[in-house]
């Protein structure tokens, strides 16, 4: 019997000792409980965790809302952060064995309407998370327990994130201050940024648009010096600190990580100075048939200058290969050709008006000058970038803001250029003239030729319109010179009208082959 003794003795003092090493296992994984099954187990640090369902005020388990995410990231510096649906969030946690407490939560203050109850959600997240008395993870599952030991948070392994470059657009939701502290962005600003797969970072910093070069080695990340236009915005109030002190910060970044959504940028002590959002990057406009207005032009190397203030330059590419616009104080056109993304534009004019404001005249040759140079295009969202032989970005446009047209009748219309018959020519209005037309419901339309009052009836059948021979005062006008053959020319051109286009505040009116023959401009004094 003494063998079999032997053997319960070795057998005893085997299973203590399995025993001490299970147990010392568990201690050590804190989080990785015994529960995990063998070979799946991860710790609670170094994971993106995103939470899949969680305990309502009721006590009921609930899954998070789609097309909500929520996340969490325990760094191992005891910093935990992540998205709480709609605002980014950190703190501080402390991990004893299965121990886990968290505290100093703090979060961005934005408003999220969308989906219904995000808010809600959000706020008893931040609870939960703050009630943290334990934790354990099962099958790539994070599991963490109230000070009672209920389970409250449920997370479920999140996906690894992308690299930096790519396609992703990210807005800003934080930035840090003087002293050290995130706050959120103003109300009413957005500042975005994206990599390119070239090394360059772009976007918008609330106010200007703005361009470095990037490096990055794993997870160590340098931005140079920014270049950016030159606008000026006084809404909201401190918009330009905020524009100066984020592009300031860029400068100082030293790493980044990427989590459930979130960017965060690092100092070189690691602390966050910028945490971003993703966001859902809107299709890239179509080149042909939108509306763009220009925002900013090269003035020669990586100077970019925006366009003055009071001034709009306007482009749009339509199907049959004609580009037209306003340059600033002249409308122009011309043709293109597309190949690809190659873009040559050919055969430009414009009107001859002269504008007093100074620089247009300047911005205006420029601009030109620009076109007719250009080489290639791309579209980044709701912007255009036309760029020339050499590559360099000539000319920044943005989707023109909506503007409703402005009805026939009732409308002022201010005369800004007329065609000889067929559109060969273009002329503008004499400086010191105004010509103008008003189109009543009763079929009649009156306005000023520059010298005389006039009158004459029209007829409308949808975009079809013909003009009476019209009937004027019989003033004679000596100043200035040539505006009595402005007047007669404008009168003679009304009865060749066969129909009219509006487009936002322009008026078009055409001849029986569809060109333009007069341009006016709405509500312009």
């Amino acid at each position: 019997m003494a063998p079999n003794r032997r053997r319960n003795r070795n057998f005893i003092l085997t299973t203590a000792s399995l025993l001490v090493i299970v147990v010392a296992c568990i201690v050590v994984a804190g989080c990785t409980g015994g529960m995990s099954t063998p070979g799946t187990a991860v710790g609670l640090t170094g994971t993106s965790w995103t939470l899949d369902s969680y305990l309502d005020e009721n006590g009921t388990l609930v899954e998070v809302l789609p097309g909500t995410e929520v996340t969490a990231r325990f760094d191992d510096d005891g910093k935990v952060t992540g998205s709480a649906g709609c605002n980014g969030y950190g703190g501080d946690y402390r991990l004893d064995g299965t121990t886990l407490s968290i505290s100093s939560i703090a979060q961005t203050l934005k408003l999220c309407t969308e989906p219904e109850g995000i808010m809600e959600q959000e706020a008893r997240f931040i609870d939960l998370l703050g009630s943290a008395a334990g934790c354990r993870v099962e099958n790539d599952r994070l599991v963490i327990t109230d000070a009672e030991g209920i389970d409250v948070l449920f997370f479920v392994k999140g996906d690894v994130s992308p690299g930096l470059a790519g396609n992703t657009w990210w807005t800003l939701a934080s930035l840090a201050g003087e002293n050290g502290t995130l706050t959120p962005v103003l109300d009413g600003t957005a500042v975005t940024a994206t990599f390119s797969a070239e090394g360059s970072l772009g976007g918008s910093a609330g106010c200007n648009h703005y361009s470095a070069d990037y490096t990055v080695d794993g997870a160590a990340l340098t931005i140079g010096s920014a270049v950016r236009t030159e606008m000026y915005c006084s809404e909201p109030p401190g918009i330009m600190d905020q524009e100066d002190r984020y592009l300031a910060l860029l400068t100082e970044v030293a790493s980044y990580r990427m989590e459930g959504g979130l960017l965060t940028l690092m100092d070189g002590e690691g602390a966050d100075i910028l945490v971003f959002e993703e966001v859902v990057r809107t299709p890239d406009l179509p080149f042909v048939g939108t509306d763009w207005v220009l925002e900013a032009h090269s003035t020669g190397g990586d100077a970019v200058s925006s366009v003055i203030a009071g001034t709009t330059i306007s482009a749009k590419f339509a199907a049959d290969g004609k580009v037209a616009g306003n340059a600033g104080c002249n409308h122009y056109g011309g043709d293109y050709r597309l190949d690809g993304t190659s873009l040559s534009v050919s055969s430009l004019y414009s009107t001859l008006m002269y504008c007093e404001t100074p620089g247009v005249m300047d911005q205006e040759a420029a601009f030109m000058g620009h076109l007719a140079n250009v080489s290639s295009y791309r579209t980044e969202g709701d912007r255009l970038i036309l760029t020339d032989a050499a590559g360099t970005d000539l000319l920044f446009f943005v989707q023109a803001p909506e503007v409703t047209p402005a009805p026939l009748t009732g409308t002022e219309w201010t005369l800004e250029s007329f065609s000889s018959p067929g559109g060969e020519t273009v002329s503008s209005v004499i400086v010191g003239t105004t010509i103008t037309a008003v189109f009543d419901p009763d079929g009649n339309v009156t306005g000023s030729a520059g010298c005389n009052s006039y009158g004459a009836g029209y007829r409308l059948d949808g975009t079809n319109l013909t003009i009476e021979p019209p009937i004027s005062t019989k003033m004679n006008c000596n100043k200035p010179e040539g505006v009595m053959e402005q007047e007669n020319r404008y009168l003679n051109l009304l009865t060749s009208v066969a129909g009219y286009h509006i487009d936002g505040n322009r008026l078009d009116l055409l001849d029986d082959a569809g060109k333009a023959l007069l341009s006016y401009s709405a509500g312009r004094p």
